[in-house]
């Protein structure tokens, strides 16, 4: 119908497309999502076709997927970046929550996300998953939440450790709050607030940044722009608002020469530059921790296994009435 109406683009929702029509242990179907995509940009009068939520997991477990699906997604996405290796230079942006890099928290908090993998994996996933997505040009937008109940500043360090490795990746990161979510079991958790950041969290933050405008604007005019600007809004603004945990990280987001301030940071980026060609692949093997989704220590239950429940007789007769 919008399609008749001259729309020309169409934006998928969901929690998760790895999911549709889901196979028994959260095996994704492969076909179901090809005969979706398919099915899609063969409506006369759609263009361009943009993608929803991923996981990692699937990525990692099986790369066929990717092979089959990015050159259904990859033509039809409306983002353009040079290093993609499309005709076109296009590059599909599918959203994957990442959250934290701590093995910790991802436990406490998120480890059904990571399945068939276990918590203690999910760097390698990652680091994996990320390199085969950007051969096939998928350049994720990906979100972190800071300020997880509980969290602390080794669970900040071993974030900040990820980002770092994920230096030369093609993609956009992005780092939110923590915000309860009602009728949850964290429901009365505080809210992370941007007032009470620690220094770790605010390099997070700038290494985020820093990061996207590399790899969307790089360049010296618009670095330029930001180490003439934030020293000034640092000494006018940042230093009252936030105090002087906000003085390293921004000054290395403004450009100053890591070896100026590594001794109050904790990553180091002495040395590097961007690597073009993008990520080195992860050759070693990372085997699965978990055979099936109800082993101990998970206990999760996918589709396959839910129950419809019928209506009782007196229901289908008063319906009937």
């Amino acid at each position: 119908m919008n399609a008749s109406e001259g729309a020309d683009s169409v934006l998928l929702a969901s929690e998760d497309m790895f999911l549709y029509e889901q196979l028994p242990n959260f095996e994704t179907n492969v076909p179901a999502l090809e005969r979706l995509f398919k099915g899609i940009v063969s409506v006369p009068g759609i263009e361009l076709m943009q993608t929803s939520h991923i996981t990692m997991a699937p990525v990692v477990k099986d790369p066929s997927i990717i092979e089959r699906l990015a050159p259904l997604i990859v033509p039809y996405s409306h983002v353009q970046h040079k290093s993609s290796t499309h005709p076109d230079k296009r590059a599909a942006d599918p959203i994957i929550g990442l959250e934290t890099g701590s093995a910790r928290l991802f436990d406490t908090y998120m480890k059904g996300k990571g399945y068939p993998y276990m918590s203690r994996q999910c760097r390698d996933v990652v680091l994996k998953g990320m390199e085969i997505l950007n051969r096939h040009n998928l350049f994720p937008m990906c979100t972190f939440i800071m300020g997880l109940p509980g969290e602390t500043r080794e669970d900040t360090k071993q974030s900040l450790d990820l980002l770092y490795d994920l230096r030369d990746a093609k993609g956009t990161f992005v780092p939110t709050f923590f915000v309860p979510l009602e009728d949850t079991r964290i429901q009365k958790k505080d809210s992370a607030k941007l007032i009470d950041m620690t220094d770790l969290q605010w390099e997070f933050f700038f290494t985020c940044w820093r990061y996207n405008l590399e790899f969307w604007k790089g360049g010296s005019r618009v670095n330029a722009k930001f180490s003439l600007g934030v020293p000034i809004y640092y000494s006018k603004m940042g230093k009252r608002l936030f105090g002087e945990v906000i003085k390293y990280p921004i000054a290395r987001f403004a450009g100053v020469p890591d070896r100026f301030l590594r001794k109050h940071l904790h990553l180091d980026f002495t040395g590097h530059k961007r690597n073009p060609n993008g990520m080195q692949p992860f050759d070693r093997e990372i085997v699965p921790g978990f055979k099936n989704v109800r082993e101990q220590g998970l206990n999760l239950i996918d589709a396959s296994q839910l129950h419809h429940l019928r209506p009782s007789s007196n229901a289908a007769d008063t319906s009937a009435v």
